[in-house]
């Protein structure tokens, strides 16, 4: 067991000391509060949205394959349009909690990495619906969250995958605790949920992806994720397929 005051103090440092961004952002970060600044982006991403609307029309004219990296951050995709807000370095500046700034159906593939886990699970539904809505019929959504769910096997197991992918926590529930909370978190998953979501937003043929493993290509994963991530897959079903069912 480690000590949990130092635990409990390094985690607090880090939640407040941020990405390394220069001078600037440094002494931004000891004269404000994390909220303060967080709240700043969004202010900062509202007032983008009517000149990221602009440029959502010309990447369009200049894109014949569209593919978007919703909440990329700083993991920014080569030829896919990466989208987040403020301060994120994106290519368009959007908050997801307004919906997904593309026209129904003109957009080719959908790829979110450790964002839905940000949401409650109602909001992720709202997301899930805008992703089926700027897809064409037949295109694909990726999804990649924290395996929550293989973080509880192995605490109630041997718990060697808790110790090899979050070693030196005071406890293994420490350690489970922080995919579940840590960050922002508003939601936890394993294969069965994730799944069961993409479905209930009306994607088709959805199945559980190995890192790496995709119809995408190249696959859009992010290396240093690998390890404790859940990846999923859906299609968005064709016109005709649903109008059959309709039917």
């Amino acid at each position: 067991m480690g000590d949990l005051r130092t635990y409990v103090e390094e985690r607090h440092q880090a939640s407040t000391k941020g990405l390394p961004r220069g001078r600037g952002a440094a002494l931004l970060r000891r004269v404000s509060s994390p909220r303060l600044r967080e709240m700043a982006k969004l202010r900062g991403t509202l007032a983008a949205m009517p000149l990221s609307r602009l440029k959502v029309r010309t990447l369009l004219r200049q894109h014949d394959d569209v593919r978007l990296n919703l909440g990329s951050g700083r993991a920014k995709i080569n030829g896919w349009i990466n989208v987040d807000i403020v301060g994120m370095g994106p290519d368009v500046h959007w908050d997801l909690r307004r919906g997904v700034p593309f026209p129904d159906g003109s957009v080719d593939a959908v790829f979110l990495e450790h964002v839905l886990e940000h949401f409650s699970l109602s909001d992720v539904l709202d997301v899930l619906d805008e992703c089926r809505r700027v897809l064409r019929p037949n295109g694909m959504i990726r999804v990649g969250v924290p395996d929550f769910g293989r973080y509880i096997e192995s605490y109630a197991g041997d718990r060697h995958f808790i110790e090899e992918n979050r070693p030196g926590r005071p406890t293994p529930l420490i350690a489970v605790g922080e995919v579940a909370l840590a960050h922002g978190h508003r939601s936890v998953w394993d294969a069965i949920t994730l799944e069961g979501m993409l479905a209930e937003a009306g994607f088709v043929e959805v199945s559980v992806r190995a890192f790496g493993d995709s119809q995408l290509e190249p696959p859009p994963d992010t290396p240093m994720r690998e390890p404790e991530t859940l990846y999923a897959e859906g299609r968005k079903p064709d016109a005709q397929a649903t109008s059959a069912t309709a039917d």
